[in-house]
């Protein structure tokens, strides 16, 4: 059986600072220190991979710093995965929205799938989840 993979989205190149979008998709509420290098890195992934993104976090120090209180900082989709799923999670959300798209439940586009995890949840606990995931052809991003 063979996949038809769609071509990655055609996303504008940054040539500089001028370049950057202004649109924000991880904003202020978020309860890290200033420098913070985890949040910058998540802001700007999520700002390079644009608005049609799904973001998956896994249990650690982002997850408490960033949905306490029932808020969160992410304007885009976000869901809570447990500390060693990251990978199957990304791979399940990816696969589910590829079966949507399928039976005509959604439309046909482009739809980036993130997961964020630490090192437990990427190299302790989640390294056969990652393993497993990085054998599929379907397109997530595991940082």
């Amino acid at each position: 059986m063979t996949t038809e993979i769609m071509p990655a989205q055609n996303l504008p190149q940054i040539k500089g600072v001028k370049d950057v979008p202004y649109d924000e998709l991880f904003v202020s509420g978020h309860r890290t220190c200033q420098g913070c290098e985890s949040a910058l890195v998540m802001r700007h992934m999520v700002k390079a991979s644009g608005p049609r993104t799904i973001v998956l976090g896994s249990t650690g120090c982002m997850y408490v710093a960033n949905t306490t209180y029932y808020t969160t900082p992410w304007v885009v989709p976000w869901m809570h995965t447990q500390l060693g799923a990251s990978g199957s999670a990304a791979l399940g959300t990816a696969a589910g929205l590829k079966v949507l798209m399928r039976k005509g439940k959604l439309k046909n586009e482009k739809i980036n799938v993130i997961a964020f995890c630490g090192d437990g949840g990427g190299a302790d606990m989640g390294i056969g989840a990652i393993s497993a995931t990085l054998t599929h052809k379907d397109y997530n991003c595991l940082v």
